[in-house]
């Protein structure tokens, strides 16, 4: 351990001779700051802080311990990754003294600053999150680029933020910084599953580039001995076009936080859905036939969604995990499981455990456990303390709360409770799936519950709850895939990706353009294996199959981009049609490696029906990937698709995924000319390629 005076700490001085225009621009900081005795404490920290280093923790990291006057600790662990291309960060807050200390609050968990020469004419790439609406475009998964366009009295500045308390539901917190003439870009994720907001501003040119993050609405008067942590905070250089920014991304997560499976690297995986396949009126007899149908058709894994537990109504009897509906299943879980399992599937099974509706098993038991407001006025101190975000702006006051409330994952007795649940079903029905959801926006419940002088510490304590659940599921249960739902789409976050394998993107997974547009878009952040849609035509939750109606081979290969499951009444299709959907899922099968690989947009964002579009999945290490093209309704009977990072100087071998008819083309001429594609009205075409010789 060293000592340094604090104004010297930089964060980023492994950077320091780094390649980039970012690397050089870099300001020395701590990364950080926050509002603590009436003034602005970092990035650069006054003399009354003291700071000591701590080396020799594991490679690449680092713990810095920030020391006030006053008693406040503020640790700081630091993981370099990616040859120190990559920083990765945590805070924590202690109260080391022995009375309660003056207010933490405007916690910028990032605080980054670049000079202007990198800022000027750069661009913001972000991707909203998962809005719920199905129309094309849609909301959801839309990738913008917003470009920083400061005068000499002007600011230009790009925020983002969540809306209700779930990380993604309105932008995900993950984003580029790209000067396209630099050639280079820096990338930030953060690691919160609650509410957050985040900025990249410049105030005037030449002024410097501000990266600005953290919990917004954080006023908190720490007790005696109490500790409390902020998000992880990821801050990654690259060099290149936006696509290598977004690349080098993916496979941060892939490599450094996605949670292996049984001590494998997590693939997307093939999963029967039952609720988009007939809705919550099932019976024993019903689920056998949907395991024999999703057998057949290739599936691995089956989820048992919503109406499972006690109550007649799914939605309104959240918290009735103690039975399972004894009108539905009268023999329980297990023989269905059994049934399931013997069809060499693996038996999943749907959660709602953070949301708690009135009169359940555990409302009736543990009511000091839930977060209620039973539709009253917030607390009379919200409407006199206005909310304020990271730059001081004022939010608008909490609604009134509906019916249900919110299991309070921040006391350890509800956290034990949790784990409870979970390992039962685990262990007695043999889950090898948890599907994971959370349908309500927390933060009114959160907010209402703080008192004046501690504003954000239930959600605090809240996430880092959740978040110990997930880890011990991990840790006891490491051949069980976890899939993050939240409604779909709703808590895309890198700390929620640390702690599941899959995600359910939106519940609008029906109409293949839709579809095609989410997984054009969320592709250019997180792995494949997160994204996980459905085939549920011709409309899901219907148990009968209309009788015109013939299974749409684009509506299955416009799911290609992502994890590939089918939610469809199963039991009423003819063999002819479990066949062809078979086909289709072996083919993805043998495509679904590369969708944790590198991924290219091979169009704009498909937002009509009347264009070609198309993507690329690649693998850099042995130059092979796939190309899948889309043709709606547009006249132009051929296009040609201009490949990336294909070796210029190699021969490739393209082999049509269906047919097998095969071409070559050189990597020069994919590059720049393309490779033409034809193919009719509303279909699509896939073509695996592999370099053949240098």
């Amino acid at each position: 351990m060293r000592a340094n005076a604090a104004q010297s700490i930089d964060l980023c001085e492994a950077w320091r001779g780094k390649p980039g225009a970012f690397a050089a621009a870099v300001q020395p900081g701590a990364g950080f700051s926050f509002h603590y005795h009436g003034k602005d404490a970092g990035p650069v920290f006054a003399e009354d802080w003291q700071t000591k280093i701590t080396d020799g923790l594991g490679a690449g990291a680092t713990r810095r311990i920030f020391t006030h006057s006053s008693g406040l600790v503020v640790t700081q662990d630091i993981r370099e990754l990616q040859n120190s291309l990559v920083l990765e960060y945590k805070l924590r807050f202690r109260n080391s003294a022995s009375n309660t200390l003056p207010a933490i609050s405007r916690l910028k968990a990032l605080d980054l600053s670049f000079d202007g020469a990198v800022g000027e004419g750069s661009c913001v790439i972000s991707s909203t999150g998962g809005f719920q609406d199905s129309c094309l475009p849609p909301r959801a998964f839309n990738i913008r680029r917003s470009w920083l366009q400061p005068s000499s009295c002007w600011m230009s500045v790009v925020d983002l933020s969540s809306d209700g308390g779930r990380s993604s539901d309105k932008d995900m917190p993950m984003f580029l910084v790209h000067n396209e003439v630099q050639q280079a870009g820096v990338y930030v994720a953060l690691g919160w599953s609650g509410q957050w907001q985040a900025l990249a501003r410049i105030n005037s040119a030449p002024a410097p580039l501000q990266l600005i993050g953290g919990i917004p609405d954080v006023e908190i008067e720490l007790e005696p001995g109490e500790e409390i942590e902020g998000p992880t905070v990821v801050v990654g250089l690259y060099q290149g076009t936006a696509l290598d920014g977004s690349n080098a991304l993916r496979r941060l997560i892939r490599d450094s936080y996605t949670p292996k499976l049984a001590g494998q690297r997590m693939l997307p995986v093939a999963t029967f859905n039952s609720a988009f396949a007939v809705g919550m009126e099932f019976d024993e007899s019903l689920l056998k036939q949907l395991a024999d149908g999703a057998a057949q058709t290739g599936q691995e894994y089956f989820l048992l969604d919503a109406g499972w537990h006690e109550g007649d109504d799914w939605n309104s009897t959240v918290g009735n995990w103690e039975t399972v509906n004894s009108k539905k299943l009268p023999h329980g879980l297990n023989p269905v499981a059994d049934y399931i399992r013997s069809k060499g599937l693996e038996f999943g099974l749907w959660f709602d455990l953070e949301r708690v509706a009135p009169d359940t098993q555990l409302a009736i038991a543990h009511p000091d456990w839930v977060l209620w407001d039973h539709g009253r006025e917030p607390a009379p101190w919200l409407h006199h303390a206005p909310y304020v975000t990271l730059v001081a702006g004022p939010l608008t006051p909490p609604p009134k709360i509906c019916e249900w409330g919110v299991l309070d994952y921040g006391n350890p007795e509800v956290q034990e409770y949790v784990k409870g649940v979970l390992g039962r079903y685990i262990r007695e029905a043999g889950v090898k799936y948890i599907r994971y959801d959370f349908n309500i926006d927390p933060l009114p419940y959160w907010r209402v519950a703080d008192k004046p002088t501690r504003r954000g510490i239930t959600q605090l304590r809240h996430i880092q709850g959740l978040y110990d659940v997930l880890d011990w599921v991990l840790c006891q249960f490491p051949d069980v895939i976890i899939e993050n739902c939240a409604s779909g789409g709703n808590r895309l976050d890198l700390g929620m990706m640390q702690r599941s394998h899959t995600a359910w993107i939106n519940d609008h997974s029906t109409d293949p353009a839709i579809i095609r547009y989410h997984l054009s878009g969320i592709n250019h952040f997180v792995p494949g294996n997160y994204s996980y849609i459905l085939y549920s035509l011709p409309r899901p939750f219907t148990p009968e199959a209309p009788t015109d109606f013939e299974p749409d081979d684009l509506g299955f290969q416009s799911l290609f981009g992502g994890a590939f499951g089918i939610g469809v009444p199963i039991h009423t299709w003819i063999e002819p049609w479990k066949a062809r959907a078979l086909r289709h899922v072996q083919i993805w099968k043998q495509l679904r490696r590369y969708l944790i690989e590198d991924y290219y947009p091979l169009s704009p964002q498909p937002a009509d029906m009347t264009s070609w579009s198309g993507w690329q999945f690649h693998d850099p290490n042995d130059q092979s990937g796939f190309m899948q093209t889309f043709r709606t309704n547009t006249s132009e009977a051929a296009h040609r698709f201009a490949l990336h990072e294909l070796d210029d100087a190699a021969l490739y071998r393209f082999t049509d995924a269906y047919s097998g008819e095969t071409f070559e083309v050189t990597g020069a001429s994919a590059l720049t000319e393309g490779v033409e594609v034809c193919q009719a009205t509303m279909s699509s075409r896939v073509l695996h390629y592999s370099k053949t010789s240098n």
